[in-house]
Order: C-alpha cells, then structure tokens, then sequence
C-alpha cells in the first residue's frame, strides 16, 4: 500500500545529517512504501545552502514537499515565507493542504510587555517578518477558512509547523514562559467548525503520537534536536557511569556521550528506529 509520510524538525544542520543519515532516511522510507514525503517544517537554519540541496536529494527518490517552520524563515523575506506558504497536492486518494502558521500570544497568561521581552531571547528574534505576530495570525486563518470553505474535507489532511491546541504546550515553569510562541488556539476552533479530520504539526520538539481532541486527530512526532532523541536518553540511562552527575539537563547529558564510539555505534544501529518513530503514515491507495 502507497504511503504519504509526514515528518517535522529534522533540523539536518544542527543534527549534522551526513551522507550515512540521508541514505538511512530514503532506506527507510521505501521500506515503508512512501512515495511521498512532506515535511512540516524546521528543515534547517539555512533553506538555500542547507535544505535545499537536501530535497533536492531526496526527490532523486521519491516525492517531496514541504512548508515552512521559524527556522526555516531566517533569511527570508516575507515575500519568500508567503511563496511557500498553503500549497493543496493531489497524493493518491488523500488531499493535503499544507502551510505554516504561527502565534499570537494566546498559549500565556503573562503580560504583553514581558512576553515582548521574552521573545528578545527566543530565535525569532532573528527574523524579519513585517506584520505583528497577532496579525500574522489573523492573515493565517483568514485564508486558511477561505480554502477550507472548498475542500473535500473526507480526505483532506493538513499539515503545519505550529503548535494548534494549548494540549501540546510546555507545563514546566522553567519553559512555560516560551508557550506564548508556540501557536495558536484560534487553529482548533477553525478546525472543529470545519470537522477537519486529520493534522499533523510539529515546532514543541514533544511527540505525543496521536491525540483526538473534539473529533479533530492531531499527530506530533517531531524528530528534534539530536539530544532530544530516545535513543540518546536511552544510551545515557543505559550507562550512568557516563553520567555520573546525574544530571537531568538533556544537553549536558548529550555532551557527555556524544564523542563516544559506544554511543555512536548506538546511535547508528538505532537511528531508523529514531525516524520510524517521527513519522507519521497515511495510507493513500
């Protein structure tokens, strides 16, 4: 059975993605009979020198598509974002209508000017967008109503970058502050009235696989930063004594193994099982 395959947060720079994790990507997306791949976004930090080349790779093999994620946008303009923003493909017997979204605030409690200052410390303090976030926001649904209004909605499965219900939001006190740039609730009101039956999205680095919210099925399988992985923690839980701080802080932890061939060796046996856990499948005939 022909697959569509939607994954998000490859992050291929930051994760140094090299020839050996390309190849055990396309691998294992054949395997699971893929012939189309979307990703939702957060590809890398530099889209023409780095993900570009990377999807163009990736197409030598099978279909690729894509929308954009925070980083993704830096360097572009917002004539750039919006070229790439909302594209409808036919895939099988499925429909996906893909685009980025944003936020708008509405995930935090905190004051408007604190979160303003916040968000001097957060990454997309580095991009130029023209319009405030709320505005953006507003932009976002205004066409995405417009095009949900015409959908065969049965077959119809979105994808996005950003994170959609306050479900999928960080309740750490140290990381609750952020939760105000993650999305925006104003996307699953939108996806209720329309009975939107399928979403996936990514941007939380937080799997939560598949989560039914009001008839809406939400899917987050973000892949993430590489000490984010499973079989990272896995390693580091597995051998203590590398770790004999004990300490929780994940990059800390991942500092502490990186350069080990016991953990690389680790790393790629368990690698495909990595990416098959931040996929997620649809059948499409």
């Amino acid at each position: 059975m022909k697959k569509l395959a939607i994954m998000s947060d490859l992050h291929i720079d930051s994760n140094q993605f090299g020839q050996a994790e390309i190849d055990t990507l396309i691998q294992t997306l054949q395997e699971e009979e893929v012939v189309h791949l979307h990703l939702a976004g957060d590809i890398s930090n530099h889209h023409e020198r780095a993900s570009l080349p990377f999807l163009e790779h990736l197409r030598q093999h099978l279909d690729v598509s894509y929308n954009l994620g925070n980083h993704d946008m830096l360097g572009l303009d917002e004539a750039q974002i919006e070229a790439e923003n909302f594209q409808l493909l036919d895939i099988g017997d499925r429909q996906l209508l893909a685009f980025h979204g944003w936020y708008d605030y509405s995930f935090s409690d905190g004051a408007y000017d604190r979160i303003l200052r916040r968000k001097n410390l957060w990454f997309d303090r580095r991009l130029n967008r023209r319009k405030s976030d709320q505005e953006i926001v507003e932009r976002e649904l205004e066409v995405l109503e417009s095009q949900l209004q015409t959908l065969d909605r049965d077959r119809l499965i979105l994808a996005m970058h950003f994170v959609p219900h306050r479900r999928f939001t960080m309740w750490h006190e140290k990381f609750a502050p952020f939760n105000a740039f993650l999305g925006s609730q104003a996307f699953h009101e939108l996806f209720v009235r329309y009975q939107i039956p399928d979403v996936v999205f990514g941007h939380a680095h937080r799997s939560y696989g598949t989560v039914e919210i009001e008839g809406v099925r939400y899917h987050a399988r973000p892949l993430g930063y590489q000490r984010e992985w499973d079989l990272t923690i896995d390693f580091v839980n597995q051998n203590p004594h590398l770790n004999p701080s004990q300490t929780w802080n994940l990059s800390k932890r991942f500092n502490l193994v990186k350069n080990n061939p016991h953990y690389l060796a680790h790393k790629k046996e368990k690698f495909k099982d990595e990416l098959l856990g931040s996929m997620t499948l649809f059948e499409v005939g």
